[in-house]
């Protein structure tokens, strides 16, 4: 599109205002389990049915159990998954030999280590963005964001968007390929982030006024079918993202990818479904009934410290209806002293007990894994106790993290690469790699502590063949120190790999070893040659032995 200029009544900004509506009315069928999940579980989301979410009435529920166990499931997945404190990513060929080579470990190292500071607090919100997707999807199911270069101050911008604002549609291989976000923005800030010259006159003009009123926009990505590769502008990228404004229906900006910048995890998603679903809808049911039982434990308690009164006629209570401790009510006795006023008579118990509400409430944790979420420095608990049961946990939701990974950290993590490559930020491998394949390997904590369970029991089968070396060395000579080097480097994903020499270089410096220790052997035994003559006296003549 050419600057500078107003498009009105652009088709391709009706598409993306026709799209929303279309992919809108698909999702309804979710909303209202999303909005009692928002109200009893995540109550900062919410409005996914209204026209403008900001403007919803926050739920105020009863009990903060199903709050509590929702932060701390998504606490739990923050750690596991993409935790500041590990190398949660890595990259690699599918040449191990390669990998293994001293230049392309130091390489592999150098991207790795170049892709994780892209996402540290100095130069990204993504940490602080990801721990709110994982609320979203701990909840929902589902987790919206996008990410981009903010090429003025030379940072990322990584947001989690709320659900209520976004759509999606996905391929016949059941992939999110577009995404539509209604969101508003006050006028003055339209301005400023798009330009006056690029939105409509009457958008400028509310902006000039000083007028709150929100300006509505929709950002639209999907595939570029028009993709023609090497043609400059948005054309000549695989991906388009299209920004236009509700006022005057007017495309406001467009702009071109060579990746989806947009992201949609799902938690558990069944075939040919758009949405997924979570853990929040296991414990939606508990949590109703929880919610529903303290309000009706309030409202008996409530009955109980302020019943009911019955009187005969208006006369015989004060006028402002209220009974005060210590206060004289006239007329609440006839003149045979029988009273006028009484309570009215209710069954104070109400059937519920702690147990049952405690049932409930344990029913909601268990969806969230709440009981082994925080089992670290709980005493009467060991650390191997701690490990299997942490072990258990990571079985029972390593397929809805390895979703995760593929839809969310190892796509975030590859786009990364391919940000920074462009920028010119990270140093061409060496040549020998020519041709190979690069491909993440994503390394969260709920892998590495299952492997560092693998390195543990090699460390156990070593240390059981010790006591055997002892009788037969046979034992020993069965073990080969590279395999076992190699098998405890791997069983320890957040090790840089330039620190493990390869086999060949090993070799190598293994001969030279023995070179020297033979050459230093050799020159010991002449030593103590010589020092055995001189002890004799003894030395050699033409007549033999003097």
């Amino acid at each position: 599109m050419k600057a500078d200029i107003v498009i009105e009544n652009d088709p391709r900004a009706e598409e993306a205002i026709r799209r929303w509506d279309e992919l809108k009315g698909r999702r309804t069928r979710h909303e209202q389990d999303w909005e009692d999940i928002a109200g009893l579980m995540r109550p900062q989301r919410g409005g996914f049915g209204l026209y403008d979410h900001k403007r919803r009435q926050q739920e105020k529920p009863l009990s903060s159990e199903p709050i509590m166990a929702l932060g701390s499931f998504a606490a739990g997945m923050y750690a596991a998954l993409t935790n500041p404190a590990n190398r949660w990513g890595g990259f690699e060929t599918p040449d191990q030999d390669l990998n293994r080579w001293q230049p392309m470990a130091e390489w592999n190292d150098h991207v790795t280590n170049k892709v994780l500071a892209s996402f540290s607090p100095s130069v990204s919100g993504f940490y602080g963005a990801t721990f709110q997707a994982y609320s979203d999807l701990a909840g929902f199911g589902n987790a919206a964001g996008y990410d981009q270069i903010d090429t003025v101050n030379r940072k990322f911008i990584d947001v989690t968007m709320s659900l209520a604002e976004v759509v999606v549609d996905i391929d016949a291989h059941g992939r999110v390929v577009e995404m539509v976000r209604k969101f508003t923005l006050k006028p003055r800030a339209a301005v400023r982030e798009y330009g006056a010259k690029m939105l409509p006159a009457k958008i400028n003009d509310m902006a000039d006024k000083g007028t709150s009123d929100d300006v509505t926009f929709y950002y639209h990505i999907l595939p570029n079918d028009q993709f023609v590769k090497g043609k400059l502008g948005p054309r000549g990228k695989p991906w388009l993202a299209i920004t236009a404004s509700e006022e005057g229906r007017a495309l406001v900006k467009v702009a071109g990818h060579e990746d989806m910048p947009a992201y949609y995890p799902r938690w558990d998603v069944d075939s040919g479904m758009t949405y997924g679903t979570g853990p929040g809808m296991i414990a939606l049911p508990s949590a109703r009934m929880v919610n529903l039982m303290d309000g009706a434990t309030i409202r008996a308690a409530q009955q109980a410290a302020d019943p009911t009164r019955l009187a005969p006629d208006r006369q015989a209570i004060p006028l402002n209806g209220t009974f005060r401790p210590g206060s004289v009510v006239y007329g609440a006795v006839n003149m045979q002293g029988n009273p006028l006023i009484r309570n009215l008579e209710q069954a104070g118990n109400i059937g519920l007990t702690i147990e049952e509400k405690r049932a409930k409430t344990e029913a909601v944790k268990e969806a969230f894994h709440y009981a082994v979420m925080s089992l670290t420095g709980r005493t009467g608990v060991t650390e191997e106790e701690t490990r299997i049961q942490e072990e258990a946990r990571l079985r029972n939701w390593a397929p809805n993290a390895d979703r995760i990974m593929e839809e969310y950290a190892a796509r975030k993590f590859e786009r990364r690469f391919r940000l920074l490559w462009r920028a010119g930020q990270l140093r061409p491998p060496p040549p020998e790699a020519a041709g190979q394949p690069l491909r993440v390997r994503y390394q969260s904590a709920a892998a590495m502590a299952l492997r560092a369970r693998e390195g543990a029991a090699i460390r156990m089968f070593i240390n059981d063949l010790g006591p055997l070396a002892q009788m037969n060395p046979r034992y020993l000579d069965r073990l080969e120190p590279d395999a076992i080097a190699e098998a405890l480097h791997d069983a320890s994903p957040s090790l840089p790999a330039r620190i493990l020499r390869s086999r060949e270089d090993a070799d190598q410096i293994a001969q030279q070893r023995a070179e020297r220790e033979q050459q230093a052997q050799q020159m010991q035994m002449a030593q103590d040659a010589g020092g055995i003559a001189k002890d004799l006296g003894v030395t050699l003549g033409a007549g033999g032995i003097q």
